[in-house]
């Protein structure tokens, strides 16, 4: 399976749509947004997919982001949404709570942690969980998103 993974659209349906025809023209079977929706046309980009997204700490408007996610049946996780992976356990959250990022790393639970908030990407390893931030869409000198082959455990980071 490929997953792709973005963060911190921040409202920014343009780079939504670039990020998911990148991901899409590689092959990605799922997509996760890790938080900072911003607004519900970054909704309507990210349900053309197989999609799912946690909040992020600038996602205020939720009550109607939920609901328009709801009428686009596309999955709101809320704070943190586990999934199975190919048989590997994978949690996502927006990553600025830090002390919950802790938890989950103390906690070994997971083979994964997707996480966004910083606009720097990155895949490393803690014990055996492995965190990677696809970086961000919106914030930094360039947008980026990451795809992941849960077969391989290949990650490719893209520029869009």
């Amino acid at each position: 399976m490929l997953v792709g993974w973005i963060s911190n659209s921040s409202g920014r349906a343009d780079a939504m749509a670039a990020a998911a025809n990148a991901l899409r023209d590689r092959g990605a079977d799922l997509i996760i947004h890790c938080g900072d929706v911003g607004g519900r046309h970054v909704l309507d980009e990210l349900a053309k997919l197989d999609a799912a997204f946690v909040w992020g700490d600038r996602d205020t408007d939720r009550m109607g982001l939920l609901r328009h996610a709801r009428n686009l049946n596309l999955l709101c996780f809320g704070l943190l949404g586990e999934l199975d992976l190919d048989g590997k356990r994978a949690v996502l959250v927006h990553g600025d709570d830090k002390k919950l990022v802790r938890r989950l790393l103390d906690e070994q639970q997971y083979d994964y942690l997707f996480c966004g908030h910083d606009v720097e990407a990155d895949d490393r390893k803690v014990g055996k969980t492995r965190i990677i931030n696809p970086g961000s869409l919106h914030g930094s000198p360039f947008r980026s998103a990451a795809l992941l082959s849960t077969t391989s455990g290949e990650v490719k980071f893209l520029t869009v």
